[in-house]
């Protein structure tokens, strides 16, 4: 994150549709180096692959679109070989963070849809090398442009049908509509796939959250152009550029302060399952955190408390969220300051598996999801790994002071 005097967002209007190219290209429009692009996705141990980019026209609009060749005889990856061809490439950070996302987010809904263990999923066109030089240059592209967030517009859908390795499907694709759940959608009057799963998944796990086009000042805009020119509409991902200043910043101790809003209300007539998947609702949709917090109610009732942080743009869809999902007839809304923290990641192996490491001023802690990860894959508890990447990261760093070790003083996963 650019904790500067100000912050760069990227506003993507997917209304006509996305896919992975559409997006790479839009990114490269927008000014993203395609040579910087080719060197980090040259990490990787794939070949046969070229990237080009040309300017184009969708409805008599410009566009930009990146055009991937690929040599591929080997089309049917699976989750946990790209996930490893992804954490040996040495990419920067981010980049690996992001692409392991996108693939590891397609992985968990191929593997609901198909009743299957993640590591039992295997991609068919996803897996190819195009779509690899999609999602992974996607992500570089992002990273070049040095994007502090990314706001993501209402997503065009068609309907009817197309054909999948499974047969045919009817659109949007099962993957497609799950990886879209908790996203603004708009109907197209199309009978297309104009949301493919490659371009949902980037959406998904680019986005900090959907909505509007944030406040700022727009430094450029640029349209990512799909393979088809249909005649009623613009086949093409148009992204805008926007800078504001930052709503300010304590010098001595590197903290950003962000105008937020909390939304709360007081449930008595709700199951913990229903809360539990509200929390998660609000997490889904934008909010930057969740949580619930017993009281005692009217008539000495026992209940919870649910509150709700966000930012100022996403209120509404949030206060929607809550009360549909709860049930409750009465929100209140504060607005607060939210202090941020400036934070970096570095990534340790353990066991022969990447854990990245988030680092803060006062202290560090191993991911989670990584280290739940590689404990189920190696079979060992969570608390074990957990210690084990804790002593990754120490290992070599005498000299180096991390004012209250890792976050907790523990791992926190015991």
């Amino acid at each position: 994150m650019n904790l500067g005097a100000s912050r760069r967002s990227l506003w993507l209007d997917p209304g006509f549709g996305a896919s992975g190219d559409m997006i790479l290209g839009c990114l490269i429009g927008l000014g993203a180096p395609i040579e910087a692009i080719e060197s980090g996705l040259a990490k990787l141990a794939i070949e046969g692959w070229t990237l080009d980019h040309e300017i184009t026209l969708r409805c008599s609009l410009s566009a930009d679109r990146a055009l991937v060749d690929a040599n591929d005889d080997e089309h049917h990856r699976s989750w946990s070989t790209i996930d490893a061809l992804l954490t040996d490439a040495g990419l920067p950070a981010e980049v690996e963070r992001g692409s392991r996302a996108t693939f590891r987010r397609l992985a968990e809904v191929e593997a609901a849809i198909h009743r299957i263990e993640i590591d039992q999923v295997h991609f068919h066109e996803v897996g190819a090398v195009d779509a690899i030089v999609d999602i992974v240059g996607g992500w570089l592209a992002l990273d070049a442009l040095g994007i502090d967030e990314v706001t993501v517009g209402p997503v065009g859908l068609g309907h009817g049908s197309v054909g999948a390795a499974h047969g045919r499907l009817p659109v949007p694709a099962p993957a497609t509509a799950e990886l879209l759940v908790g996203a603004p959608v708009r109907p197209l009057d199309v009978e297309a796939e104009t949301v493919t799963p490659t371009g949902a998944a980037l959406l998904a796990t680019m986005a900090s959250g959907w909505g509007p086009i944030p406040a700022g000042v727009l430094v450029a805009s640029a349209r990512g152009a799909g393979g088809r020119d249909p005649r009623d509409y613009p086949n093409v991902v148009t992204g805008h550029l926007i800078e504001a200043a930052t709503s300010g910043q304590d010098k001595a101790g590197g903290i950003e302060r962000q105008p937020s809003v909390v939304i709360s209300t007081n449930l008595d007539d709700v199951s913990p399952e229903v809360l539990a998947h509200a929390i998660a609702r609000c997490l889904a949709v934008g909010a930057d955190d969740a949580w619930a917090v017993p009281v005692t109610m009217k008539k000495g009732r026992p209940g919870v408390e649910l509150h709700v942080l966000c930012q100022p743009d996403r209120l509404e869809r949030l206060r929607h969220t809550v009360a549909s999902e709860t049930g409750t007839l009465g929100l209140r809304t504060a607005a607060v300051t939210k202090h941020v923290l400036s934070r970096r990641f570095e990534t340790v192996e353990v066991r022969g598996r990447s854990i990245d490491v988030k680092i803060g001023p006062h202290g560090f802690k191993p991911e989670y999801d990584d280290v739940a990860a590689a404990a189920e894959a190696l079979a060992i508890p969570v608390r074990q790994l957990a210690a084990e990447a804790v002593a990754a990261f120490l290992a070599g760093r005498e000299g180096q002071e991390f004012a209250n070790g890792p976050r907790s003083g523990q791992t926190r996963y015991q």
